[in-house]
């Protein structure tokens, strides 16, 4: 409870507070959002009661936002992607409506939405966010999320996104994945090889999981996971098996890699990795 409301003051950023220190907080509550992701409510796989939402990005009540940014709903539990979609997402002033590019997050638990037009937001104009319909793991529907903020004058750019390279995750995969006897070697486990980029392209990426390997799927909201998802290019971490493995979700099965915790900074670089394509050159 304490990391839930320590997360929601640090989204509340006031008009005039330098950029970099909205970009402190807001790295300090995803660690705290990821800290919870990774170990700390494995025993709550049968949770009852409704989820709710930690805090967004911008904040309610948040005034001088830039007007082009990346939308971010961050929950107290992982969700069920394929809940997540245009259809459970609004941003409106007045009658207009903007047309979003909605996904999931799963590292952060965050719903992210950006714009699709190129025309930035009207300076000086209240916006509303809403969020409704979206589900946990358990097919648990979350509450209605709703946040007033208010755009000023700034153009600001949404950050980007995507961009890890082949080079920079193929050293993690080689220190805590692909040993032999795990994902690497002559027999990499399961058949899934994480020792190359030819090992990657051909047993990883668009390749259904193996059936039976690592625990049932089927009754959360994660059936039927390619192991690395991309298709024509665009990669999903939110329905890549490959990461909530390595989220140690224990919905999942065992956890990879079963005798260590990558950190979130590598968890992100891979997830970022494989939003941006899984590119192997």
């Amino acid at each position: 409870m304490l990391v839930r409301r320590a997360s929601i003051v640090l989204f509340r950023r006031r008009a005039g507070t330098p950029t970099r220190c909205v970009v402190v907080a807001h790295a300090i509550a995803l660690v705290a959002t990821t800290l919870l992701g990774l170990g700390c409510d494995r025993g709550g796989l049968e949770l009852t009661e409704t989820g709710t939402v930690l805090g967004s990005i911008p904040a309610d009540g948040e005034t001088d936002v830039p007007r082009r940014f990346e939308l971010r709903v961050l929950f107290d539990r992982p969700l069920a992607p394929r809940t997540v979609s245009r259809a459970v997402v609004s941003l409106r002033s007045g009658p207009q409506q903007r047309f979003l590019s909605v996904s999931y997050d799963p590292v952060d638990r965050a719903l992210v939405a950006r714009d699709f037009s190129d025309v930035p937001l009207e300076p000086r104009v209240e916006h509303e966010l809403r969020v409704e319909g979206v589900r946990d793991l358990n097919g648990l529907e979350v509450p209605p999320f709703l946040a007033r903020f208010t755009t000023g004058d700034a153009l600001g750019e949404p950050p980007s996104f995507g961009t890890t390279t082949w080079a920079e995750v193929a050293p993690i995969f080689a220190a805590r994945c692909a040993d032999d006897g795990c994902h690497g070697g002559a027999s990499p486990a399961l058949g899934l090889d994480l020792a190359s980029a030819e090992g990657v392209r051909a047993t990883a990426i668009g390749v259904p999981s193996v059936a039976g390997s690592s625990g049932g799927l089927g009754d959360r909201g994660l059936a039927g996971l390619p192991r690395i998802d991309v298709i024509a290019g665009v990669g999903r971490p939110d329905t890549s098996r490959v990461v909530y493995e390595i989220l140690r979700d224990p919905r999942v099965g065992e956890p990879m890699p079963p005798d260590d915790t990558l950190s979130p900074e590598e968890v992100r670089a891979i997830a970022d990795w494989i939003l941006g394509g899984a590119r192997t050159d």
